[in-house]
């Protein structure tokens, strides 16, 4: 399906964390259809590979990537691979992120008065100190170019402590925090920083979640229903376009359920 808005994809080159399912295979997609070269990170091979043959059968400048955003070492690695592969990185999407494991049925609201050290600082890595890893890497080769568009995906639970775990909540609203700092620093090299706060979206985070609890969400939701990827898709493009004049700004995208 083509894209009814062309926003300036033609010929940049993206990263995308978190890009083996969910929003972020969503979002490499769509960047891919406007003629992106796209890298794809995840932890999981088998997981970007489904992505990368999907995108092959429309543009042939795709790459995935073993990537843990984690850790720094392999966030440098990665970055130079994607460097000696498209020369360039316009487009960054800080899409990777992970919630404390569950068992069936419970909710991040269960974990309150459970979580380890580890399982706290574990969904830190990945969710907050995995963006300042690729910033560290990317934007110095943004700068390069003078052009950069940096889409941090977080969470509604970041702004009203929803019920995701106490680390997730933290993780995201820290995130939401530091893109502002960013933003800041970087609007000088022509480089943007937003983020987009989902509400609750229908994806493999939720293989555990009952459905009952959608069944509650819907309702509470001016728009009626539980968003798709590609929903939160959209708009992180709009902030990933080449012409744009905002920076440091978050979008809450839940259907409205936070004016409820």
């Amino acid at each position: 399906m083509p894209q009814l808005i062309d926003y300036g994809f033609n010929g940049r080159a993206a990263i995308i964390t978190g890009a083996g399912s969910g929003i972020g295979e969503s979002v490499a997609i769509e960047l891919a259809r406007g003629g992106a070269k796209v890298a794809l990170f995840g932890r999981r091979l088998s997981s970007t590979s489904a992505v990368r043959e999907e995108i092959l059968k429309f543009n042939s400048d795709v790459i995935n990537l073993s990537v843990d955003v984690g850790n720094e070492d392999s966030v440098k690695k990665a970055v130079s691979e994607v460097m000696d592969r498209f020369g360039r990185i316009d487009i960054l999407i800080n899409n990777a992120g992970i919630e404390v494991d569950r068992e069936e049925g419970q909710t991040g609201g269960d974990l309150f008065e459970s979580l380890t050290e580890e399982q706290y600082f574990g969904v830190l890595r990945t969710n907050l100190l995995g963006h300042y890893y690729m910033y560290r890497n990317v934007i110095p080769h943004m700068k390069e170019k003078k052009f950069g568009r940096i889409v941090n995906v977080t969470s509604v639970t970041g702004l009203n402590g929803g019920f995701g775990s106490p680390a997730y909540t933290a993780s995201k609203a820290a995130a939401m925090c530091q893109t502002k700092a960013f933003a800041k620093r970087y609007g000088k090299d022509n480089i943007t920083v937003n983020s987009v706060a989902p509400g609750m979206v229908d994806t493999p985070m939720h293989d555990l979640t009952p459905r009952s609890e959608f069944e509650v969400v819907a309702k509470m939701t001016p728009l009626g229903y539980v968003a798709k990827p590609i929903d939160i898709a959209r708009v992180v493009l709009f902030f990933a376009q080449e012409h744009l004049f905002v920076s440091g700004q978050n979008i809450v995208a839940d259907g409205g359920s936070t004016i409820i």
